[in-house]
């Protein structure tokens, strides 16, 4: 850098004066700043420490030289008018966060300054140059451009989004953006909203606690967060309920300072409305079936009281009509053929009468609504009495009953007796002719996640299945729900034997103790009935 030797200086004899030009000389060349002086109309270089030497990046040999010589990207900048004009005028001049396109390593590139040209005069009072000082702000204003344009993103994304989002600026929540879907919901043109507290574009939303939670939130920098939260407005001038979905957040700037509010809001208004009136009609409709049910168990109470009642008042004259049928036979050496055929119809048909007054004696008492008395069943020993009572059949059949490990559980036993005492008569009144029935009788766990199982059973409970299969005539997959029906019969009573109740029965033991019942069955290859029935029923 060459020496910095103003014109007109002092005697040059003065030791003072060449200490002092030093020194300024000195304080120059170690600025942080970059500082340049430019001599003459011209500008020429005369000064230039290592700070604008490193921002202009032309090398270190420019002393002497033209500033637009050194640095003819500026010509179309205005920098060099601005030059001549603090030259010509002796106006200072001042720019801060000025752009300034700078050629470095061969390319052209953009650079932020804030800089001031300062004109110099001699002792005459005559401008006779223009010091140059500035600060490079390249960083910093790159950083707020960012921010700026992050900003007008930010913002951009907010009027483009599909919900509704605004933001509230100050501590009186004045509206700053706000979307569509945000105006719809306040039902507001954007003119009587826009940059103006929210309470004052909504007077309508005053009073219903908003105030306090914007407050809160703008205050603490804390969220909040509402579901279906209902707010009254006057929208497009009529009243109404807005329930929203929202979310206040607090808007900050880079800093991390609270400069305000942005809101998220979901109208929710139909969805919640569709669910008021779901709701309402579930209640309503709760209502009529409980009072269905309870007149339903009305109608089962007085059927199983009429049952019980017709039952016992119908057994007397059916034993009287059997009892005399057996005098008539007794005597059928005094009758005739016609005679005895008929006295041998009524005895048969008196107890097929009292054979079905009791299996809908038996129905009734299954199906009454009175509670009876439970205790550990021993699934093994129902069984083994089951077959006690069938054992002069089993001989007759020759049938081989194969009986597994069967469970324990809490039941009513008598039912127990009931259920399987009915699976092992249709077991053995189904039979093929000439093939020995087979009949097995097994138990196990049931996996709570295995697939197929009824819809009926609860994913919670620990449920047995205990299977009665058998080899004999089977039938139709397709009957398999209605066999479960009362008198419903698959065969002729000429065929096959029986009331039409047994195995409704079973249905109703089975559902009496939380369970069910299930019936798989082929025709000509045998039928698996399986019982669904809790582990621990209480």
């Amino acid at each position: 850098m060459q020496d910095f030797k103003p014109h007109n200086k002092p005697d040059p004899a003065s030791p003072s004066v060449y200490y002092v030009e030093e020194q300024a000389q000195s304080l120059v060349a170690s600025a942080p700043f970059p500082i340049g002086v430019y001599i003459g109309k011209e500008m020429r270089i005369q000064l230039a420490n290592q700070a604008i030497l490193d921002v202009w990046g032309k090398g270190d040999h420019v002393i002497g030289k033209l500033f637009a010589e050194i640095l003819p990207e500026l010509q179309n900048q205005e920098i060099l008018q601005q030059l001549d004009h603090v030259f010509t005028t002796g106006v200072p001049f001042h720019a801060r966060n000025q752009r300034v396109d700078l050629v470095k390593a061969g390319k052209l590139q953009a650079f932020y300054f804030n800089y001031s040209f300062t004109p110099l005069y001699d002792k005459e009072g005559k401008i006779y140059g223009v010091m140059n000082t500035g600060a490079d702000v390249t960083d910093l204003q790159i950083a707020k451009q960012r921010i700026e344009q992050s900003e007008k993103n930010f913002r951009s994304m907010i009027l483009q989004a599909p919900v509704a989002m605004c933001i509230m600026l100050g501590p009186q929540h004045r509206v700053e953006v706000a979307n569509e879907p945000m105006l719809h919901i306040w039902g507001k043109p954007v003119a009587s909203v826009m940059n103006r507290p929210i309470f004052e574009g909504l007077p309508d939303a005053r009073n219903q606690g908003l105030e306090k939670l914007l407050d809160h939130v703008y205050a603490t920098g804390e969220s909040f967060t509402a579901n279906e939260h209902p707010v009254h407005l006057l929208r497009d001038g009529k009243p109404d309920t807005v329930y929203q979905n929202f979310v206040y957040y607090p808007y900050r700037d880079s800093d991390g300072t609270i400069l305000g509010v942005l809101a998220i809001s979901v109208n929710v208004t139909a969805q919640v409305m569709a669910r008021l009136q779901i709701e309402q009609t579930v209640t309503e409709r709760t209502a009529s079936l409980a009072e269905a049910n309870r007149q339903l168990q009305q109608s089962n109470a007085d059927l199983a009281q009429f049952a019980h009642i017709a039952s016992h008042d119908l057994q007397e004259p059916l034993r009287k009509i059997s009892t005399f049928a057996d005098r008539l036979q007794g005597t059928i050496s005094q009758l005739g053929e016609r005679e005895a055929l008929y006295t041998s119809k009524i005895k048969t048909s008196a107890d097929r009468m009292r054979t079905l007054v009791k299996d809908l004696l038996t129905y009734a008492e299954v199906s009454s609504q009175t509670p009876q008395q439970t205790s550990r069943v021993d699934l093994n020993e129902v069984v083994l009495e089951g077959l006690e009572e069938f054992e002069l059949l089993v001989e007759q059949k020759k049938a081989i009953v194969n009986v597994g490990k069967l469970p324990t559980l809490i039941a009513v036993k008598s039912q127990m007796l009931q259920l399987f005492g009915n699976l092992l008569s249709n077991a053995l009144k189904y039979t093929r002719e000439q093939v020995a029935p087979i009949i097995n009788i097994d138990a196990k766990t049931l996996d709570r996640n295995l697939a197929g199982l009824p819809s009926s059973l609860l994913p919670e409970v620990t449920y047995y299945q205990v299977s009665v299969s058998d080899n004999g005539i089977g039938f139709s997959q397709d009957n398999a729900e209605k066999v479960f029906d009362i008198f419903h019969r698959l065969h002729s009573r000429a065929d096959y034997e029986g009331t039409g109740i047994g195995l409704s029965l079973c249905r109703k033991i089975a559902h009496n103790h939380g369970g069910c019942i299930i019936a798989t069955s082929t025709p000509g290859q045998g039928s698996t009935f399986s019982i669904f029935l809790p582990a621990d029923v209480s």
